[in-house]
Protein backbone atom coordinates (compact mmCIF):
# COMPACT_ATOMS: atom_id res chain seq x y z
CA UNK A 1 0.00 0.00 0.00
CA UNK A 2 2.89 2.31 0.79
CA UNK A 3 4.99 2.01 -2.14
CA UNK A 4 7.63 4.72 -0.97
CA UNK A 5 7.88 3.62 2.59
CA UNK A 6 11.02 1.34 1.65
CA UNK A 7 12.54 4.01 0.72
CA UNK A 8 11.99 6.54 4.20
CA UNK A 9 14.41 5.65 6.69
CA UNK A 10 12.93 5.89 10.62
CA UNK A 11 14.94 8.75 11.33
CA UNK A 12 13.43 10.89 8.38
CA UNK A 13 9.83 10.12 10.52
CA UNK A 14 11.02 10.89 13.97
CA UNK A 15 10.73 14.66 15.00
CA UNK A 16 12.20 16.33 18.52
CA UNK A 17 9.09 18.64 19.64
CA UNK A 18 10.58 20.43 21.80
CA UNK A 19 7.53 22.60 22.19
CA UNK A 20 5.20 19.92 23.74
CA UNK A 21 8.05 17.85 24.99
CA UNK A 22 8.09 14.63 23.70
CA UNK A 23 9.11 12.56 20.88
CA UNK A 24 7.04 12.16 17.69
CA UNK A 25 7.33 8.81 15.61
CA UNK A 26 5.08 8.11 12.19
CA UNK A 27 6.89 5.15 11.17
CA UNK A 28 9.76 3.11 10.65
CA UNK A 29 10.77 1.08 7.85
CA UNK A 30 9.67 -2.35 7.16
CA UNK A 31 11.94 -4.89 9.65
CA UNK A 32 13.03 -2.73 12.10
CA UNK A 33 13.67 -4.45 15.70
CA UNK A 34 11.08 -2.87 17.89
CA UNK A 35 13.04 -3.94 21.22
CA UNK A 36 16.76 -2.19 19.40
CA UNK A 37 14.58 0.50 17.86
CA UNK A 38 12.45 1.12 21.62
CA UNK A 39 15.88 1.37 23.53
CA UNK A 40 16.80 4.17 20.64
CA UNK A 41 14.14 6.19 20.97
CA UNK A 42 14.13 6.17 24.87
CA UNK A 43 17.76 7.34 24.69
CA UNK A 44 16.64 9.90 22.33
CA UNK A 45 13.82 11.29 24.46
CA UNK A 46 16.26 11.21 27.67
CA UNK A 47 19.18 13.01 25.68
CA UNK A 48 16.59 15.99 24.81
CA UNK A 49 14.73 16.17 27.89
CA UNK A 50 11.64 14.83 26.50
CA UNK A 51 8.88 13.33 28.51
CA UNK A 52 6.65 11.40 26.47
CA UNK A 53 7.19 9.11 23.19
CA UNK A 54 4.24 8.77 20.91
CA UNK A 55 4.89 6.58 18.47
CA UNK A 56 2.47 5.10 15.26
CA UNK A 57 2.93 1.41 15.32
CA UNK A 58 2.40 -1.24 12.57
CA UNK A 59 -0.41 -3.64 14.65
CA UNK A 60 1.83 -6.74 14.62
CA UNK A 61 4.72 -5.07 16.46
CA UNK A 62 2.79 -3.42 19.24
CA UNK A 63 3.45 -6.76 21.30
CA UNK A 64 6.86 -6.37 21.15
CA UNK A 65 6.92 -2.59 22.01
CA UNK A 66 5.07 -3.49 24.58
CA UNK A 67 7.52 -5.92 26.06
CA UNK A 68 9.72 -2.69 25.80
CA UNK A 69 7.42 -0.36 27.88
CA UNK A 70 5.10 1.75 25.49
CA UNK A 71 1.44 1.19 25.54
CA UNK A 72 -1.37 1.66 23.52
CA UNK A 73 -3.15 4.93 23.22
CA UNK A 74 -5.44 4.88 20.42
CA UNK A 75 -5.52 3.72 16.52
CA UNK A 76 -6.41 4.13 13.56
CA UNK A 77 -6.93 0.83 12.05
CA UNK A 78 -8.81 -0.43 9.27
CA UNK A 79 -7.99 -4.25 9.55
CA UNK A 80 -4.61 -3.87 7.66
CA UNK A 81 -1.57 -5.27 8.90
CA UNK A 82 0.96 -3.11 7.14
CA UNK A 83 -0.53 0.28 8.12
CA UNK A 84 1.58 2.38 11.15
CA UNK A 85 -2.35 2.61 12.83
CA UNK A 86 -1.68 2.11 16.53
CA UNK A 87 -0.81 5.07 18.48
CA UNK A 88 1.67 3.69 21.47
CA UNK A 89 3.33 6.30 24.18
CA UNK A 90 6.27 5.63 26.55
CA UNK A 91 6.31 8.09 29.05
CA UNK A 92 10.08 9.15 30.15
CA UNK A 93 8.03 11.39 32.57
CA UNK A 94 6.01 8.81 34.44
CA UNK A 95 3.64 11.94 36.07
CA UNK A 96 3.31 12.99 32.41
CA UNK A 97 1.28 9.46 31.96
CA UNK A 98 -1.02 10.23 34.63
CA UNK A 99 -4.30 12.50 33.94
CA UNK A 100 -6.75 13.03 37.21
CA UNK A 101 -9.82 14.30 34.32
CA UNK A 102 -10.56 10.44 32.76
CA UNK A 103 -13.77 10.09 34.25
CA UNK A 104 -14.89 13.79 33.36
CA UNK A 105 -13.52 12.91 29.96
CA UNK A 106 -15.37 9.75 29.90
CA UNK A 107 -18.15 11.43 30.32
CA UNK A 108 -17.92 14.00 27.87
CA UNK A 109 -17.41 11.24 25.21
CA UNK A 110 -20.93 9.26 26.67
CA UNK A 111 -22.57 12.50 26.13
CA UNK A 112 -21.83 13.69 22.77
CA UNK A 113 -22.72 10.03 21.42
CA UNK A 114 -26.59 10.01 23.03
CA UNK A 115 -27.74 13.64 22.22
CA UNK A 116 -29.70 14.20 19.75
CA UNK A 117 -28.57 15.42 16.21
CA UNK A 118 -30.31 18.08 14.51
CA UNK A 119 -30.22 19.46 11.12
CA UNK A 120 -28.04 22.35 9.98
CA UNK A 121 -29.84 25.76 9.76
CA UNK A 122 -29.02 28.25 6.94
CA UNK A 123 -25.64 30.70 7.49
CA UNK A 124 -26.99 34.13 8.86
CA UNK A 125 -27.14 36.38 5.85
CA UNK A 126 -23.01 38.00 5.34
CA UNK A 127 -21.44 34.40 6.33
CA UNK A 128 -19.61 32.39 3.94
CA UNK A 129 -17.12 29.88 3.64
CA UNK A 130 -14.28 29.22 1.29
CA UNK A 131 -10.76 27.27 1.18
CA UNK A 132 -8.08 29.44 1.83
CA UNK A 133 -4.58 30.00 -0.14
CA UNK A 134 -1.33 31.75 1.17
CA UNK A 135 -2.46 35.63 1.32
CA UNK A 136 -4.69 34.86 3.75
CA UNK A 137 -1.97 33.29 6.71
CA UNK A 138 -1.88 36.40 8.61
CA UNK A 139 -5.33 35.94 8.89
CA UNK A 140 -5.44 32.29 10.10
CA UNK A 141 -2.59 33.01 12.63
CA UNK A 142 -4.64 35.86 13.77
CA UNK A 143 -7.93 33.57 14.61
CA UNK A 144 -6.01 30.84 16.08
CA UNK A 145 -4.12 32.64 18.59
CA UNK A 146 -6.91 34.98 19.42
CA UNK A 147 -8.88 31.38 20.48
CA UNK A 148 -5.69 29.36 22.18
CA UNK A 149 -3.20 31.16 24.52
CA UNK A 150 -1.08 27.97 23.81
CA UNK A 151 -0.66 25.74 21.09
CA UNK A 152 1.06 23.27 20.02
CA UNK A 153 2.49 24.25 17.01
CA UNK A 154 3.87 27.95 16.31
CA UNK A 155 0.75 29.29 14.53
CA UNK A 156 1.43 32.43 16.08
CA UNK A 157 3.97 32.63 12.66
CA UNK A 158 2.06 33.62 9.28
CA UNK A 159 5.49 31.66 7.81
CA UNK A 160 4.69 28.64 9.68
CA UNK A 161 0.76 28.70 8.22
CA UNK A 162 2.41 29.52 4.41
CA UNK A 163 5.02 26.77 4.90
CA UNK A 164 1.95 24.47 6.06
CA UNK A 165 0.11 25.36 2.68
CA UNK A 166 3.28 25.03 0.53
CA UNK A 167 3.43 21.72 1.83
CA UNK A 168 0.22 20.69 0.76
CA UNK A 169 -1.70 21.03 3.84
CA UNK A 170 -5.45 22.50 3.24
CA UNK A 171 -7.17 25.40 5.23
CA UNK A 172 -10.68 26.47 5.04
CA UNK A 173 -11.87 29.48 6.69
CA UNK A 174 -15.48 31.00 7.68
CA UNK A 175 -15.96 34.76 6.89
CA UNK A 176 -18.27 37.24 8.31
CA UNK A 177 -18.59 40.48 5.66
CA UNK A 178 -15.08 39.48 4.38
CA UNK A 179 -13.62 39.06 8.04
CA UNK A 180 -12.16 35.68 8.94
CA UNK A 181 -14.02 34.52 12.00
CA UNK A 182 -13.09 31.04 11.99
CA UNK A 183 -10.45 28.22 10.66
CA UNK A 184 -9.95 24.70 10.00
CA UNK A 185 -7.35 22.56 8.55
CA UNK A 186 -6.60 19.07 6.72
CA UNK A 187 -3.03 18.25 6.72
CA UNK A 188 -2.85 14.83 3.81
CA UNK A 189 -0.11 12.48 4.49
CA UNK A 190 0.06 11.07 1.26
CA UNK A 191 3.00 8.43 2.81
CA UNK A 192 0.77 6.80 5.23
CA UNK A 193 -2.63 7.68 3.14
CA UNK A 194 -4.18 9.38 6.66
CA UNK A 195 -5.15 12.84 6.75
CA UNK A 196 -5.40 14.74 10.25
CA UNK A 197 -8.21 17.24 10.08
CA UNK A 198 -7.33 19.99 12.41
CA UNK A 199 -6.85 23.76 13.54
CA UNK A 200 -10.18 24.33 14.68
CA UNK A 201 -10.74 27.55 15.95
CA UNK A 202 -13.89 30.05 15.92
CA UNK A 203 -13.95 33.98 17.31
CA UNK A 204 -15.67 33.44 20.45
CA UNK A 205 -18.48 35.99 19.18
CA UNK A 206 -19.26 34.02 16.34
CA UNK A 207 -19.59 30.70 17.62
CA UNK A 208 -23.23 28.98 17.44
CA UNK A 209 -23.50 28.65 14.07
CA UNK A 210 -22.19 25.22 13.30
CA UNK A 211 -18.66 26.33 11.80
CA UNK A 212 -16.08 24.28 12.67
CA UNK A 213 -19.01 21.49 11.28
CA UNK A 214 -19.45 23.37 8.13
CA UNK A 215 -15.43 23.96 7.39
CA UNK A 216 -14.59 20.69 7.88
CA UNK A 217 -17.20 19.24 6.19
CA UNK A 218 -15.85 21.01 2.60
CA UNK A 219 -12.38 20.04 4.06
CA UNK A 220 -13.28 16.41 3.96
CA UNK A 221 -14.85 17.18 0.11
CA UNK A 222 -11.47 18.89 -0.71
CA UNK A 223 -9.23 15.88 0.46
CA UNK A 224 -11.33 13.47 -1.80
CA UNK A 225 -10.15 14.62 -4.51
CA UNK A 226 -6.58 13.83 -3.80
CA UNK A 227 -7.06 10.75 -2.89
CA UNK A 228 -8.69 7.97 0.32
CA UNK A 229 -7.09 8.60 3.26
CA UNK A 230 -8.32 7.59 6.32
CA UNK A 231 -9.52 11.02 8.49
CA UNK A 232 -9.09 11.64 12.08
CA UNK A 233 -8.64 14.23 14.26
CA UNK A 234 -7.09 15.20 18.44
CA UNK A 235 -9.52 16.82 19.85
CA UNK A 236 -9.28 18.28 23.38
CA UNK A 237 -11.05 15.57 25.17
CA UNK A 238 -12.66 18.32 27.92
CA UNK A 239 -14.05 20.26 24.73
CA UNK A 240 -17.85 19.02 24.59
CA UNK A 241 -18.00 21.55 21.41
CA UNK A 242 -15.07 19.74 19.41
CA UNK A 243 -15.64 15.93 20.36
CA UNK A 244 -19.78 16.73 19.48
CA UNK A 245 -18.71 18.03 15.87
CA UNK A 246 -16.74 14.91 15.19
CA UNK A 247 -18.95 12.51 16.61
CA UNK A 248 -21.81 14.50 14.36
CA UNK A 249 -19.34 14.15 11.27
CA UNK A 250 -19.55 10.64 11.53
CA UNK A 251 -16.36 9.68 13.11
CA UNK A 252 -15.94 6.81 15.84
CA UNK A 253 -13.72 7.65 19.13
CA UNK A 254 -10.60 5.38 19.04
CA UNK A 255 -8.76 6.13 21.82
CA UNK A 256 -7.37 8.85 23.91
CA UNK A 257 -3.67 10.53 24.29
CA UNK A 258 -2.78 11.48 27.70
CA UNK A 259 -1.32 14.88 28.32
CA UNK A 260 -0.44 14.75 24.66
CA UNK A 261 0.31 18.54 23.87
CA UNK A 262 0.46 22.10 25.22
CA UNK A 263 -3.11 23.67 23.93
CA UNK A 264 -5.20 26.60 25.89
CA UNK A 265 -2.72 26.98 28.76
CA UNK A 266 -1.67 23.02 29.75
CA UNK A 267 -0.45 19.78 28.59
CA UNK A 268 -4.11 18.09 27.91
CA UNK A 269 -5.53 14.83 27.39
CA UNK A 270 -6.43 14.55 23.34
CA UNK A 271 -9.23 12.21 22.49
CA UNK A 272 -8.44 10.47 18.43
CA UNK A 273 -11.80 10.57 16.39
CA UNK A 274 -11.47 8.59 12.84
CA UNK A 275 -13.81 8.11 9.82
Amino acid sequence: MFNTRGEVSSSSLISVDERNKRLVVNGYTQGTEPSLFSRELIDLAITNELEKIWLWALPGDVPEFSKCGFHIEGNIFRYNYEEYAVSLAYYVVKTRGLSDKIQTENDIVYTVRMEPIKQLQSLPIGMELKILDETFARQISQVLTKVFVSYPSPVESSQYIRSLMHNGNIFAGAFSQEKLIGVAAAYPDYLFNRCEMTDCATLEEYRGHSLSERLLGILEQEVQKHGSFILYTLARAQSYGMNRVFYKLGYRYQGRLINNCHIAGSFEDMNLWVR
